[in-house]
């Protein structure tokens, strides 16, 4: 009985925690390698992309706030409505 009781602890206490840790660091360096590196003129796209959506984002703020100046102006209110 202790034949097969004591390889199965040492398995379950040493061996398979590293072997599931190894496993996981394989999946993400496989994962790391898999994914696409981005270049330097790709990267210039993506950083003029993000920084028009940002000027675009505060443009709209901007009309928001406009609105709601003339509609506490005209309907005092308004809020309340809501």
């Amino acid at each position: 009985m202790w034949a097969f009781v004591v390889p199965l602890i040492v398995f379950v206490v040493v061996v398979g925690p590293i072997w599931v840790v190894f496993y996981y660091i394989t999946v993400w360096k496989r994962m790391k390698a898999e994914r696409p590196q981005m270049s330097a003129d790709d990267d210039a796209r993506f950083r003029e992309a993000v920084s028009s959506l940002k000027r675009r984002a505060e443009g709209l703020e901007n009309r928001v706030e406009t609105l709601e100046r003339l509609l506490d102006a005209e309907v005092a209110e308004w809020r309340n409505r809501i």
